[in-house]
């Protein structure tokens, strides 16, 4: 981290004196969202040296584009950092008085490092993502990316965890004990979403179930496709279409062959935050599609 530090601390404190201020003395809530959805790493590098002094959060490491979700509920601020590219960041206010820092989110429309996409909805944050609207825990709120001082070098997220007094805590046990998810929950309005397993193969299953590792997921109406290798088992209803590719006839679950390719797409649903954390049959299949 290089030169946004000093302009997020600023900005900060200017923020906790203002509408989003909590109780001062409130913690990190027991139960939390991973603030990135799909597969990373990261180490607890809080307080390693940096330039402009001690690192203040911990570099969660991932791939561009992938999605940010609200570590809890609480209130955003959006804001853009100066230097060459911008920092694109987001501000997540809790009621308890905690603010949780979003660094170095997606400018890039491309696949690559492009810097032609700025700090805009749809590039650093959500769709429809407004300053001061409050999201759920789990809420799509942005994209990973490598803006700022960042440009360049491997797309991560800086997450930072803040007292109300604006101290900088070490996030790292927090991140450890928060819970990992399928697909970001969408923004209100948005509705029902249908997840689409790419790449998966079968690892498992019964008459009723298929147990995949997946590879990406897809997400409608929200137009994610990130990656998210992960084991999931889905429910298999009867009225569940399962055929093979190059068939037009149906089959059914028990055809499957473990370690086989296969394409799964589930019912549409409304998101909760126990979906999210896809917890074994919680979630319905509508069609699978084996690929041998």
């Amino acid at each position: 981290m290089a030169s946004h530090r000093t302009t997020a601390r600023g900005v900060l404190l200017l923020l906790l004196i203002g509408v989003f201020t909590g109780t001062a003395n409130a913690g990190v809530p027991e139960v939390t969202a991973f603030p990135v959805v799909g597969n990373v790493t990261y180490t607890d590098d809080f307080g390693d040296p940096r330039p402009q002094g001690p690192h203040e959060g911990n570099d969660i490491m991932s791939v561009r584009h992938q999605p940010a979700v609200a570590f809890v509920a609480g209130r955003v601020q959006k804001w853009t950092g100066s230097g060459s590219y911008g920092t694109c960041m987001l501000y997540l206010h809790a009621k308890n008085g905690m603010t949780y820092v979003y660094i170095h989110l997606n400018n890039d429309l491309g696949p690559d490092n492009d810097n032609k996409g700025g700090c805009k909805n749809g590039v650093a944050w959500a769709k429809g993502l407004d300053n001061g609207d409050h999201v759920k825990r789990g809420e799509l709120v942005g994209f990973v990316g490598d803006s700022g001082d960042a440009n360049g070098i491997q797309p991560h997220l800086h997450f930072e965890v803040r007292k109300a007094s604006g101290r900088a805590i070490d996030p790292f046990t927090y991140l450890n004990r928060s819970k990992q998810l399928l697909f970001p929950r969408p923004r209100p309005g948005l509705g029902d979403v249908t997840l689409t397993l790419k790449g998966a193969t079968v690892v498992a299953k019964s008459t009723s179930t298929i147990t995949v590792r997946t590879k990406r997921v897809v997400v409608e109406p929200l137009d994610l496709n990130y990656v998210n290798v992960r084991q999931v088992t889905l429910a298999v209803p009867p009225q569940a279409v399962v055929r093979r590719k190059g068939s037009l006839s149906a089959t059914d679950v028990s055809s499957a062959q473990v370690g086989e390719r296969v394409r799964v797409t589930t019912i549409t649903f409304t998101p909760s935050w126990m979906l999210q954390k896809a917890p074994p049959e919680s979630i319905t299949s509508a069609k699978i599609l084996l690929l041998g």
